[in-house]
């Protein structure tokens, strides 16, 4: 029998015929022959199949290969019975064919199939065979296609014989080539006497011909051959049946190349018009053949479908497997077909190959179409047959395990087992999906990470770039840091970064930043790479890279302008996890805008209800620190997070609690909230988490000063809750000592340098009285106490420079809150003072007349006092010069101490002094200010009382108390003449040389001083413990080197000097360091 009536071919049944030795097989191929072309006829057109194998049958003439332009016109019905002559017609029609088949009469009446039913009954006898309604087939036995004309039937027999022979003597040619240019040969030669069956052979023949790898590429003489073969396909594409369509596109396929572009669209709209007939190999073999064609067609895949669907049990394993491949890979969606198909494929499961099997489940994986049962049927069909697998196999079965989320470790672990020792035959691509599902099922195999780490640092070269992706994610995800290899991973990535897709651009930044390798070189490729490829970036791709910089420190301008760019544009796609880590991302690089926030803070909002308690804990952290006021958003938010703090772990309480006291909506009942979760922690709390704690504590506390309108040092203690013990006093102690634990910056040191020369005693690092801050330069200004807080670049915004971040303007709340009057030096206003040291001076004093409004006569200016009581300040009156001259205090002294941070902002161990001889030897480099250059500094600012004049470059300006952001430009008034007159004073002070020593730093809080003593007993440093007015007095010399020899010449022996001892005062220490400043010294220390 044959495989399906669809499938018959016209030079095929003639051969199927010969070797029939009874009557009775031809009569039942015969009948088929039959149904094939009932079926064919069905078409608009005329199939050469169909009428061959009529005028077979019937002796009628012969039909052309090439279809009629027009329909044929129309022809009554044929009626539904016959009479009896019309079945003496049919048998004279049948006789031709059957005698030159060498069939006769007889075996067909013995079969059931006597001529009446071909003339009396066409309609009904051959709809019952090919599953149509008799109104077509009786319209098509009209139209001519199958109730035929017998007119000269001899001469039709001779001509269909001629035919036959022909095509058959075509096609064992065809076949019996042996390369490429025989078969171009006989195409370019006879190509026009070429029917479909001819064209789909040698179509077919052309793999079987080709280089082992099936490609035609870089074969001109293969190509032109396909070219040719296509041409003619084209143009005779409404000949070919099923099977021929089938076959010939396989083949295309087969090959990877099709130069007509226009072929598979024929092919497709062909099969569209003879879907019915299509079996189930043809209609997995067309599928398979459109995958490599590059060719979707929704329509036909449509109608496929539907054919899949009522014949799903004429599929073999084999077939289905294959048809579901080629539906995965078009990644087409259709519910009904899966749930059938599923069903077929629990049936047969026992019966699929290895490769079925993993073609199976990688199919249902990428169409996302999962049910434990028939995943469960498939595993253990694979775990029976695991040990046959081809590498490719295994990893595909891996990929779809893992995206399918199947969770069955014991196979995965097999999985592995197989795929280890045979490691170094599976290609990247394999070894990157093992990775892959690994990582995503989270099993962590530290042998098997650790051997294809090495395998693919071997073969980095071959990896694509969504193979060095994948596979890098892998490795983070997991935890695998092969660090002695990432460089080679990163040299590679740059290599390849033109090629990246924007998800392998943010999944490869993520993972080299989870991997702790932050190269900056790196990074620097990287957002170069993604900024022009941002607006394809999803919503998880976005919050993935911003991520990525933040963790590894790197900011990239370009890369954040336009990040937050998309993030506008995108920012409704956002969930609350993606809203909650960009937030975060863009706050830990100092990068504000105001509109990227607030649509944020919008969205997130919209999606609070699937937020989770680390989302809001980094939100929430995100806009405390950059100050983004939260407004009507804030009810939503804050009610979110006070509903989490029990879900919260104890990085995400703290960072809460935290953020809503800076943002001030940290309310008692919360705070107390709190308390109750830190003290259930088992782990308790970190170092960090302490002092975030405690800082949260300070500003509750803060806060309720200010709601009860009262100083905070008058708050009963009753009303300012702690945190619970023992948690209060350990973060407390480590609060007190981060206060001291300070670094002197070069920019500090310079403004602190510069209010010596301008007449401004101050000490830097000034501990407040109740130790917890720590002030950058500290005075006292007739009794105010004055704080100069001097902030680098890293206290402000990035991208909007003269933005301070929440933490300058928290301290400044705080120190308020203590009483200090506090003025904000940043980087940006130091840079904009004229550029010599005088200049600058007046320039900075100016500033401080002014953010202060104490523009009249300073009386009193000193070094700051315990409490309020101010003793032994300078006077700056009139009498300013000689108050200098008597007072160790008003010398200038560039201070030694510079922090590591300093020096990597460029700032040289060259350039700073060192020990005491550099102390002097920048002293004598100083210039000497004259009175005439100081006046007219002095007049250029406006001399004259009421005159204003804008100071600098549009820099100083009036700051808000609590948030307020810096000024473009103040107008401020003019100079007093006491203030032109001190500063005239102070010029001659510095021409004389007299502050050849800072004021040594005294009276410091008593957690301080024993500190510092400890520090200087191991230094051996000598300490002065009285004065000779009885009152005590702590006093050290700065830590200097002993090794310096101007150390050795003023503290020890002239010779043999062995360690700290006397001061001396020899002439060599008079030459040394200048008998005015040895004997303040000297004074100091009896004092």
């Amino acid at each position: 029998m044959l495989d399906g009536c669809a499938t018959v071919k016209f030079p095929s049944y003639y051969l199927l015929l010969r070797p029939c030795r009874n009557m009775s097989q031809k009569a039942h191929i015969l009948f088929q022959l039959a149904q094939a072309a009932a079926r064919e006829g069905r078409q608009q057109v005329r199939p050469q199949v169909a009428l061959n194998v009529w005028d077979t049958l019937t002796g009628g003439p012969t039909v052309s290969a090439q279809p009629s332009a027009t329909s044929p016109t129309p022809l009554p019905a044929a009626t539904a019975s016959g009479t009896a002559g019309g079945a003496a017609a049919a048998d004279d029609r049948l006789a031709p064919g059957l005698n030159l088949l060498g069939i006769s009469s007889k075996p067909l009446v013995q079969a059931g199939f006597s001529a009446v039913p071909w003339a009396g009954r066409p309609a009904q006898q051959l709809a019952g065979l090919a599953g149509v309604g008799s109104s077509n087939i009786a319209a098509q036995a009209a139209a001519g296609v199958l109730n035929r004309s017998p007119a000269a039937p001899v001469l039709g027999v001779r001509r269909q014989q001629s035919h036959f022979h022909s095509n058959i003597s075509l096609n064992k040619q065809i076949m019996n080539t042996h390369n490429m240019r025989e078969l171009h040969t006989i195409v370019r030669n006879m190509g026009d006497s070429f029917d479909f069956f001819n064209i789909s052979s040698a179509i077919a023949r052309v793999p079987k011909l080709a280089n082992p790898s099936n490609s035609v590429q870089g074969d001109a003489t293969a190509k032109a051959l396909v070219d040719d073969l296509a041409s003619l396909m084209a143009t005779h594409i409404n000949t070919f049946d099923a099977r021929g369509l089938a076959n010939a596109s396989w083949a295309l396929g087969k090959l990877k190349y099709a130069s007509n572009p226009k072929l598979p669209a024929l092919i497709a709209a062909a099969a569209m018009d003879k879907m019915e007939a299509f079996s189930a190999q043809n209609l997995s073999n067309l599928l398979w053949s459109f995958v490599y064609l590059h060719h979707r067609n929704d329509q036909l895949l449509t109608a496929v479908a539907q054919q899949v669907v009522s014949k799903v049990n004429d599929f073999k394993p084999q077939e289905l497997a294959n048809t579901m491949w080629a539906l995965a890979s078009m990644d087409y969606q259709n519910g009904t077909l899966m749930e059938v198909v599923s069903q077929r494929v629990l049936e047969l499961v026992d019966k699929f190959k290895e490769q079925e099997l993993s073609n199976l489940v990688w199919a249902f994986a990428k169409l996302h179409y999962y049910d434990e049962q028939l995943f469960g049927r498939l595993m253990s069909a694979v775990a029976g047959k695991l040990q046959h697998f081809l590498p490719q196999g295994v990893s595909n079965t891996a990929w779809a395990v893992a995206t399918a989320g199947h969770k069955d470790e014991q196979l995965f672990s097999q999985l592995l087992a197989k795929c280890k020792p045979q490691m170094a035959e599976y290609d990247v691509q394999g070894l990157s999906n093992m990775l892959w599902a690994a990582a995503t099922l989270g099993y962590k195999d530290e042998a098997f990470l650790a051997t294809a780490m090495q395998e693919l640092t071997s073969r980095l070269d071959r990896m694509s770039s969504q193979n060095l992706s994948n596979a890098l994610w892998a490795f983070a995800s997991l935890g695998y840091v092969g660090s002695s290899l990432l460089g080679s991973w990163a040299e590679a990535v740059q290599r390849k970064l033109d090629l990246f897709e924007p998800q392998g651009l943010s999944n490869t930044a993520w993972a080299f930043a989870k991997l702790n390798y932050h190269k900056p070189q790196l990074f620097e490729a990287i957002a170069n790479a993604s900024v022009s490829k941002l607006g394809s970036f999803t919503a998880q791709g976005l919050s993935n890279i911003a991520w990525a910089y933040a963790t590894a420190g790197v900011y990239h301008p370009a890369l954040m302008q336009q990040l937050a760019h998309q993030v506008c544009c995108q920012v409704s796609s956002f969930h609350a996890k993606h809203c909650s880590v960009t937030a975060w991302a863009l706050a830990t690089l100092r990068f504000y805008n105001a509109a990227t926030y607030q649509l944020l803070l919008e969205q997130f909002a919209v999606q609070i209800n699937s937020a989770e308690p680390q989302n809001v804990a980094n939100t929430l952290w995100a806009f405390a620190r950059t100050g983004h006021p939260m407004a009507e958003h804030s009810g939503s938010v804050v009610s979110a997070a006070k509903q989490l703090l029990p879900y919260m772990n104890q990085q995400e309480l703290c960072n809460t609690v935290w953020a809503l006291a800076v943002l001030d909506h940290l309310d008692l009942g919360t705070w107390q909230e709190f308390c109750r979760c830190i003290a259930g922690l088992q782990d308790g709390l970190t170092t960090e988490g302490q002092q975030q704690a405690y800082h949260a504590q300070l500003l509750l506390h803060s806060n309720t000063a200010r709601a009860a309108g009262m100083p905070l040092a008058s708050i009963p203690q009753g009303l300012l809750i702690p945190l619970p013990e023992p948690l209060h006093t350990s973060a407390k102690q480590l609060w007190l000592a981060s206060a001291k634990d300070v670094h002197i910056s070069k920019l500090q040191a310079d403004v602190s340098a510069a209010l010596q020369l301008a007449g401004i005693p101050n000490t830097m690092e000034w501990l407040t009285d109740d130790g917890l801050f720590s002030i950058d330069i500290a005075f006292e200004l007739d009794k105010l106490r004055i704080a100069v807080e001097v902030d680098g670049n890293h206290h402000y915004t990035n991208s909007m420079p003269q933005r301070p971040l929440s933490e300058v303007l928290v301290r400044r709340r705080l120190l308020q809150d203590r009483g200090w009057q506090v003025v904000n030096i940043s980087y940006l206003d130091w840079e904009s003072l004229p550029a010599d040291t005088a200049s600058k001076a007046a320039a900075l004093l100016q500033h401080l007349s002014v953010t202060l409004d104490h523009s009249g006569v300073w009386e009193q200016v000193g070094l700051p006092q315990r409490g309020h009581d101010a003793a032994a300040v300078c006077d700056l009156s009139r009498n300013a010069s000689q108050a200098a001259l008597a007072a160790p205090c008003a010398a200038y002294v560039p201070t030694l101490k510079v922090s590591t941070d300093a020096m990597q902002d460029g700032v040289g161990y060259d350039q700073a002094p060192q020990g005491l001889s550099g102390v002097l030897d920048s002293l004598d480099a100083a210039p000497a200010v004259g009175a005439s250059q100081l006046a007219a500094i002095v007049g250029s600012l406006g001399n004259s009382a009421g005159q204003t004049g804008t100071l600098g470059p549009s820099v100083w300006g009036s700051t808000d108390p609590v948030w307020g952001v810096n000024s473009s430009s103040v107008s401020c008034s003019g100079w007093d003449k006491n203030v032109v007159a001190d500063l005239l004073a102070l010029s001659q002070v510095q021409q004389q040389q007299l502050g050849a020593l800072q004021q040594l730093q005294a009276d410091q809080e008593q957690q301080q001083l024993q500190q510092e003593r400890l520090q200087l007993q191991q230094l051996q440093v000598p300490w002065i413990q009285s004065r000779a007015d009885g009152s005590s007095k702590s006093m050290a010399m700065p830590a200097f080197s002993w090794a310096d020899p101007l150390m050795q010449s003023l503290w020890g022996p002239a010779q043999g000097w062995s360690g700290p001892g006397q001061l001396r005062t020899d002439a060599f220490a008079d030459k040394a360091m200048g008998k005015s400043c040895r004997d303040g010294v000297l004074q100091y220390c009896k004092g």
